[in-house]
């Protein structure tokens, strides 16, 4: 049953007529405490997969597994708020320890159409590393609704390569891969707004080391692993050894400690509990504490060429994956890692980076271009190419995976594109960043990435680069700098959400969106026009399950309101 027309009915703001009181602007009310159904009189009741129920702390409540778990309420007019206000209102408790990747919350959003309502849990993605164990909220609409790119700025003014971007306590940081003097390289900086960035530190003090190269937040705490982004310079062992750094803040930076015979760290992770490092010789490890480092595996003596390694971690699953050359591998414990995937080398030969995407984990490799979605062990979906054709070789890369409001988003070299993944194998090319006036397909030296993506404040942040990363008196591209972007309209929580019972609001009061966390406003976003936003699509509402992935934790007392709450309402709310 659907009663519709309700939203056009009753989606006055206070400035229009007498608002109905909360209880009565309800259009679904699903209290997840034994059931799923709809306690309203609309009876929009759920459709269960796989979700149990478990008693908590704060009574019974839905339990979400994070694999498969979901529910899923059928479409009606009802759940369409066309261009009115709505409130979404629910309690969540996320799973403490990170064996996926980040989930959904509620999502009724149609990714073909561009149209729909996310809310979601993420966690910063700096490029080759895993998602930090935080857990971030976002909360975004869309009608297909592109904005513009914005400069952003370049941190360091001979710097041509971002090499990360993290959110870490409500700010956005980005690391450098050199400096024209080695005292400025392997420098972090923290963005204030506009173009302006501020130094916060060299990280480590050895000057053979230029780049920051992996970022992560683990615990609460900010980590980085430092090296040397020119491979070339990495060939002829000009390069300091690998360090772990924790960030102590200001401009101070302790050492985690050196380990392996590398002279980089590719990629962190957090992972049920623990940090996972991986170097350049294809060696693993896990962090016990400072100078203490176990070697977690060798994924050299499980392929059949030598020298590989892993160049990207992402846990999925319940499990840690890493994306390695011509191989993918699965961490079981101890120092065992299965090969899960062995692909053609004139295909695949390097995977740069993993994310999951609508439940699944996808790869991004080289020289094709191409990404592959993980089915089962050694069957991998071809979901499209992207990049240049060229005659004489294939010279495509695909070097970060990020979701944003929706949407599955690549960054892209030879050419320092972005991407948007449409569905099936069609890849829609959003903007070229970096130009370069002397391009060649045939001149290395020429070629431009994207290798980071980020979401902060709402928007997608995006750093770029030149291909070796090298350092430049004067720049004469926009490799080097940082970029944002809107799709849709998007508002995002950048702290610790955390673990125990927190009560979310996500609504849309007239030109803004806002969310609140346990009956404060914590963030909200840029005006917009309304009239641009008609959410109207035949997608069923799911609860725990959307864009990102399943979500791994409880949840209970689901409100959907045809209006947005006053902030004494969600107090209010947020008390029972």
């Amino acid at each position: 049953m659907c009663l519709g027309g309700m939203f056009s009915i009753y989606g006055a703001d206070s400035k229009g007529p007498v608002r109905q009181p909360a209880d009565k602007a309800l259009v679904g009310r699903w209290k997840l405490q034994g059931d799923f159904h709809d306690s309203t009189k609309n009876k929009n009741h759920g459709i269960n997969h796989s979700v149990i129920f478990a008693r908590t702390g704060a009574g019974v409540a839905a339990r979400f597994d994070g694999k498969t778990a979901y529910i899923e309420i059928p479409d009606c007019e009802l759940l369409n708020p066309g261009t009115n206000d709505f409130s979404i209102a629910v309690w969540v408790n996320c799973d403490p320890s990170v064996m996926g990747t980040p989930g959904d919350i509620v999502n009724k959003y149609d990714p073909e159409l561009r149209n729909g309502i996310n809310l979601n849990l993420s966690a910063s993605s700096p490029g080759y590393s895993s998602s930090s164990d935080v857990r971030n909220l976002q909360f975004g609409i869309d009608n297909a609704v592109e904005g513009e790119w914005i400069d952003c700025g370049r941190p360091w003014k001979n710097n041509t390569l971002i090499s990360t971007l993290l959110v870490y306590r409500g700010q956005l940081y980005t690391g450098i891969a050199a400096a024209t003097d080695p005292k400025d390289a392997c420098h972090m900086f923290r963005y204030a707004g506009g173009e302006k960035w501020i130094d916060c530190g060299r990280v480590g003090n050895d000057l053979k080391t230029p780049s920051v190269y992996s970022v992560l937040v683990h615990k609460g705490e900010f980590y980085v692993g430092t090296g040397v982004w020119d491979w070339e310079q990495v060939w002829t062992g000009n390069s300091g050894p690998t360090h772990v750094y924790r960030f102590e803040g200001g401009t101070h930076w302790h050492d985690c400690g050196q380990f392996g015979s590398g002279y980089r760290i590719l990629s962190l992770a957090s992972y049920d509990g623990n940090l996972y490092a991986s170097d350049d010789k294809g060696f693993q490890f896990r962090y016990d504490g400072d100078n203490n480092w176990k070697l977690c595996g060798d994924v050299n003596k499980d392929v059949p060429q030598k020298n590989k390694k892993i160049y990207s971690l992402s846990v999925w699953g319940g499990k840690l994956f890493g994306g390695s050359s011509i191989t993918a591998h699965r961490f079981e414990g101890e120092a065992r890692w299965d090969t899960v995937a062995l692909f053609d080398a004139k295909v695949i030969n390097q995977i740069h980076t993993l994310e999951g995407y609508q439940g699944k984990l996808f790869a991004g490799t080289w020289p094709l271009g191409k990404v592959v979605m993980y089915e089962a062990d050694n069957r991998w979906k071809d979901c499209g190419n992207m990049g240049i054709d060229t005659v004489k070789q294939q010279i495509n890369e695909i070097n970060d995976l990020t979701v944003y409001n929706g949407k599955l988003y690549a960054g892209a070299l030879p050419k320092g594109e972005v991407w948007r993944y449409d569905g099936d194998k069609k890849w829609t090319r959003i903007e070229q960043l970096v130009e370069s006036s002397d391009w060649d397909p045939g001149k290395l030296v020429s070629w431009n990435r994207v290798p980071c993506m980020t979401v902060f404040q709402g928007k997608l942040f995006a750093g770029t680069s030149t291909c070796h990363g090298r350092a430049d008196v004067e720049p004469k591209s926009a490799a080097g700098k940082v970029f944002s972007w809107e799709a849709g309209k998007s508002v995002s929580y950048d702290d610790d959400l955390g673990t125990g019972w927190k009560h979310i609001v996500a609504a849309r009061k007239g030109p803004h969106l806002n969310l609140y966390v346990d009956g404060r406003l914590a963030s909200s976003s840029s005006e917009f026009d309304p009239a641009k936003y008609d959410l109207k699509n035949k997608k069923p509402l799911l609860i725990g399950f959307g864009a990102k992935s399943y979500f791994a934790g409880s949840m209970r007392d689901l409100r959907l309101y045809n209006r947005a709450l006053s902030e004494e309402e969600i107090l209010a709310v947020s008390r029972n």
